[in-house]
């Protein structure tokens, strides 16, 4: 393990700080259920990357984050609601251990990887529709933290690069969405309104 993925785990780690403190001090409002279900995605690639001696710190410290980001939720009160969107990434978690039984830990960090870009599609749309309210800072900086773990894997491979560069790229997507908050909106156009004699 290189210091690339050290300070990328890191990285990783200290942006969930500013979303704890905003959960805990009201500012933000979050679903119990989708960061713990988040959380378990992470885990079970964590897991498969482990097993292979691959790069798995960074999945890790996102384990981690999500685990202590539901923590932070549980211990404001705020009440769960389960939609269609948890029951899918439910089956998501099943499949993604279903295919490491039948078919290994490689396959099934390429199957958890993908499920986890799949449960991160809300948050892409959410983020579009409110770009003003996203933390483009934060983004950025997983941005930075998932290239710095592609720049310390040792190789090509799946347990080595898949993950953090699959990751990068959907942080890097979210970030350009975000900056859609910096550009000039439209001028509104108010017809007056002729007045009757």
């Amino acid at each position: 393990m290189n210091a690339f993925i050290v300070i990328s785990a890191a990285i990783a780690i200290l942006c969930y700080i500013p979303l704890c403190r905003n959960i805990y001090s009201g500012i933000a409002k979050q679903n119990l259920l989708t960061w713990a279900l988040w959380c378990s995605l992470d885990a079970v690639v964590a897991a498969t990357l482990i097993t292979q001696r691959g790069n798995f710190l960074l999945a890790v410290a996102y384990t981690v984050g999500s685990g202590v980001t539901a923590v932070f939720i549980l211990r404001t009160g705020d009440h769960a609601s389960w939609t269609w969107f948890h029951t899918m990434v439910v089956g998501l978690v099943i499949a993604s251990m279903a295919v490491w039984y039948f078919s290994g830990s490689r396959m099934a960090t390429i199957a958890g990887t993908t499920a986890m870009l799949i449960a991160g599609m809300p948050q892409l749309v959410d983020v579009w529709k409110r770009p003003k309210e996203s933390p483009t800072l934060i983004y950025s900086a997983y941005v930075v933290a998932n290239c710095l773990a592609v720049a310390g894997g040792r190789d090509w491979s799946v347990e080595e690069r898949f993950y953090p560069v699959s990751a990068g790229v959907f942080c890097l997507l979210i970030t350009v969405v975000s900056l859609r908050k910096f550009l000039p909106q439209p001028a509104q156009i108010t017809i007056p309104r002729e007045s009757s004699s």
